[in-house]
């Protein structure tokens, strides 16, 4: 079958490879659409370590062609996957919580950048009737993270004030649509003024170009002083300081991603004095994963496309996620 697969760090390899085989409790999917996520550049560049060859690839959809072990899904059935495979063993999912050591399919299993996966059944869900299976793809890792951080951790209420970096970013403007279901009140950071438009319509109230505006005055000048109760943290080391600084007191940070850098510095008599949470996030439960997907068939929320690629220039996809170019997912379709 063909496939795009990381040969050896930094180099990004299409060609033929073995078809997998299916094991007990696995299905066969070909492969009609996956999703980027910037996990996909941190295994390219050799900053997570992998066997190597691997295929890289998160957000998968499909359509079975082979089942090994009892399920109510059918050969032919167009399916979606759910990238968080939690290890079953650890303390946490022997209570139903999220995963200690949670996997994600595509990190230490090989993913959808390629014709045909295998896939533990119990990660496969049929496809919601109104997706298309570019728009199938472009949900699953991002939502159930931006659930999982705005739900599952930091427990954001209606009418508490939320600011989320990365707006036009795949995760950012999934955390938009899910504070709007929630009724938060939302204010959004962007880099580009063309983009204001399109975040307004997926939620967003108040809008910061923070390449042209002092976010933390901008932000007190909004909340008239009182800043937000919650921010949505993915960028990391560039943005951290702020995070904090437009905090208010008993605020919560949930984070669940660094992609400017993982080291930042900040004051500890502060977190403290002001009784401040920092909350770390990854992934979400089979729960979650399971709202989410009822979500998406109630087109409470949507997937957001850019741009769709065939899986034969996954290296252009990867280059245009790399230079932050993208609004919404970007999709290759097999």
């Amino acid at each position: 079958m063909k496939a795009f697969f990381i040969k050896k760090p930094r180099l990004l390899t299409y060609g033929e490879v073995a078809k997998p085989e299916v094991k007990k409790g696995e299905v066969l999917l070909r492969v009609r659409a996956c999703a980027l996520n910037h996990l996909d550049l941190h295994l390219l560049k050799g900053r997570f370590k992998v066997p190597l060859p691997h295929i890289l690839g998160s957000d998968v959809s499909g359509v079975i062609e082979r089942i090994d072990g009892r399920t109510n899904l059918k050969v032919g059935q167009a399916v979606v996957v759910n990238p968080a495979i939690p290890c079953g063993q650890c303390p946490r999912c022997k209570k139903n919580l999220s995963c200690e050591i949670v996997n994600i399919f595509g990190y230490k299993t090989n993913g959808g950048y390629a014709e045909y996966i295998t896939v533990p059944i119990a990660q496969v869900y049929p496809k919601p009737n109104n997706l298309s299976f570019v728009e199938a793809a472009a949900f699953p890792l991002t939502f159930l993270t931006a659930y999982h951080m705005l739900v599952g951790r930091a427990n954001l209420q209606k009418n508490e004030t939320v600011f989320i970096w990365g707006a036009s970013g795949g995760l950012g403007s999934v955390a938009i649509q899910v504070a709007k279901d929630i009724g938060a009140k939302i204010i959004t950071a962007i880099s580009e003024d063309d983009d204001a438009k399109k975040i307004k319509k997926l939620g967003a109230i108040k809008i910061i170009n923070y390449k042209k505006e002092n976010v933390e005055q901008s932000v007190k000048k909004l909340t008239n002083g009182e800043k937000v109760d919650v921010v949505f943290e993915s960028v990391g080391a560039k943005t951290w300081k702020i995070s904090l600084a437009i905090l208010r007191p008993h605020g919560r940070i949930v984070i669940a991603g660094v992609t400017s850098g993982a080291i930042a510095s900040q004051d500890l008599s502060d977190i403290y004095y002001y009784q401040q949470t920092i909350l770390g996030s990854r992934m979400g439960t089979k729960q979650e994963f399971e709202q989410v997907l009822r979500l998406v068939a109630e087109e409470k929320l949507k997937p957001v496309i850019d741009k769709i690629f065939p899986l034969k220039k996954a290296d252009k996809a990867l280059k245009r996620l790399a230079e932050s170019k993208q609004f919404g997912k970007i999709v290759l379709e097999c």
